[in-house]
């Protein structure tokens, strides 16, 4: 048995006594992963003080705590990580909260608040869908169920999921606002006219409404209509009530996070808790102050690109490269602004000049290695994500990037010694286990023992957290070692999940490597052509966009 080997058995009874010293507290054997504790090290000091003696009080207080108070007590502590951006980590407390009390609505529903966090939509979906199904009351499910669902295109699906609320949400007027945005985007301008009426019935405050209204009168041909809305049109929105994510932003948030300093680090401390428009609102107000204050004009392009306002960002973005064309957040804006626009290729160049102002900016070589792997040129992406691993140390997303990336360019017997490399330090971590699993499956250079290697792992990462991640994983590790029959049944059982959820591309991605199997074949990349890895997608707006001050 080799050093590898050895390592990663060690690791396996880590990880299965761990958790049978979790379930042996628990009455009903729940399936918990254990809370790692996260690096607080980029944190502003008093935050990272407050997450660190938190999560000392939970450590001290679970011992004697079961059933529906432990679970209370991990989503508290996912409260307290989410609030702070520490979201990979707040998402396994919410999980583990869910696995506790599988009964109560709320944790799943936070567990798909935080997957929407981190991009994950297929997985916010089926926690959404699932939360839904245990509380058909709490509106706010729905409506984060329905914007998930539009992201994955399904835009019938978001339909009907918001209106089944009626008519027991019929007094709720974002009900009827979503609905009518909605219907715009379906052409269905009649029903959208009659629902934005209604909410606007329901809340007259809510003048932002109008706009859409005009948008409505518009699609329908009715252009004096539409100007007469657009003259009422003003910029408070209906009000959403959340009171679950509000208890974790709102005013429980301040003590551990009040906004200090200059206007532009109010911005970004507003950005780091997702308050978008507030930290517009103080960007703005920075380059009111100084109209040549290059960070600031940067920043604001930033958030007006992300909001939904292009020709704002555009200005903006173009003015702050006028007073310093070298500048690498300058450039670094302009082209997100561009990307935001839906052109990757304008985008491009900018990134490139970004990372040579500043070779150490994170969000410059992630987008640019994302926009490199959309053009097909792997091997240059690949470098980008090196020095993001570098810069991010510890970054599994990073390393998935770079790993792909590497294989994509041939190189996946480097990408598998990069990782080996690593899991002799961090011979628990999950996430990169499963980055060995598929490079070790699937690259040409890998040993037998490490194949085999790869399923006694997949295996063990599968019992721990059976979703369609791991089952595909596991499918590969079964192909790779000859058991194409099991590998078949792991595969389906991923295209199953993906039909269920009404997930097309998603079941089409993971049909394509069912046919592989079926042919007695091994795949020859670590994850499918379609996979965001290797084909990121473009940075996307939020919507409605706000208006300028």
């Amino acid at each position: 048995m080799n050093r590898l080997r050895f390592l990663i058995c060690c690791a396996l009874c880590a990880i299965f006594m761990a958790g049978a010293v979790v379930a042996a507290d628990l009455p009903n054997d729940a399936l918990v992963i254990t809370l790692p504790v996260p690096n607080t090290g980029k944190l502003p000091p008093e935050q990272a003080k407050s997450v660190a003696s938190a999560r000392a009080e939970f450590d001290k207080a679970r011992v004697g705590l079961i059933g529906d108070e432990l679970a209370a007590a991990y989503a508290e502590m996912g409260a307290v990580y989410f609030r702070v951006g520490l979201d990979d980590t707040a998402a396994i407390a919410f999980y583990d909260a869910s696995q506790l009390a599988p009964k109560d609505a709320r944790w799943l529903y936070m567990r798909g608040v935080v997957a929407r966090a981190l991009k994950r939509n297929t997985d916010a979906r089926a926690d959404f869908e699932a939360a839904l199904a245990l509380d058909k009351v709490y509106l706010p499910i729905r409506y984060r169920l329905s914007d998930t669902l539009i992201d994955l295109g399904d835009l019938n699906a978001a339909h009907k999921v918001l209106a089944d609320a009626l008519p027991a949400g019929g007094k709720d007027a974002a009900l009827f606002a979503m609905l009518g945005r909605l219907e715009i985007r379906q052409k269905n301008h009649v029903a959208a006219i009659e629902h934005l009426q209604q909410a606007l019935k329901l809340e007259p405050q809510a003048n932002a409404l109008y706009k859409d209204l005009a948008d409505a009168y518009a699609g329908q041909g009715d252009a004096a209509q539409a100007k007469a809305a657009l003259a009422k049109a003003g910029k408070v929105p209906p009000n959403l009530a959340d009171p679950l994510v509000a208890g974790i932003f709102g005013a429980s948030a301040a003590p551990a996070a009040p906004l200090k300093g200059t206007p532009l680090e109010q911005a970004r401390q507003l950005m780091a808790v997702r308050d978008f428009n507030g930290a517009r609102d103080k960007a703005f107000e920075a380059t009111q102050a100084d109209a040549k204050d290059v960070a600031a004009l940067a920043l604001l392009a930033r958030l007006d690109g992300l909001l939904g306002n292009p020709a704002f960002a555009q200005d903006e973005a173009t003015r702050a490269l006028k007073l310093a064309p070298d500048d690498a957040g300058a450039n670094l804006s302009q082209g997100m602004v561009h990307e935001f626009a839906g052109s990757s290729v304008q985008a491009l160049p900018f990134y490139q000049r970004a990372v040579r102002a500043d070779a150490n900016q994170p969000d410059a070589r992630l987008l640019l290695g994302n926009a490199l792997m959309r053009q097909g040129d792997y091997a240059q992406a690949a470098e980008q994500y090196r020095q993001l691993v570098r810069i991010l140390d510890g970054d599994v997303s990073a390393e998935a990037r770079f790993a792909a990336a590497q294989a994509m360019a041939g190189q996946c017997s480097d990408a598998l010694n990069e990782v080996n490399r690593r899991l002799i330090k961090r011979a628990q971590d999950g996430d990169l286990m499963q980055i060995f699993v598929r490079l070790a499956s699937t690259c040409p250079a890998a040993s037998a023992d490490e194949r085999r290697m790869a399923l006694d792992y997949a295996q063990a990462l599968y019992k721990q957290r059976p979703d369609a991640g791991e089952s595909t994983a596991l499918a590969l590790a079964q192909a790779a070692n000859g058991k194409f029959e099991d590998a078949q049944k792991s595969q389906a059982q991923a295209i199953f999940e993906a039909v269920r959820m009404n997930d097309s591309a998603r079941a089409a991605m993971y049909r394509k490597t069912m046919r592989e199997f079926d042919a007695k074949k091994v795949p020859a990349q670590p994850w499918p052509a379609a996979h965001a890895y290797v084909k990121p997608p473009l940075l996307e707006t939020l919507a409605p966009p706000p208006k300028k001050p």
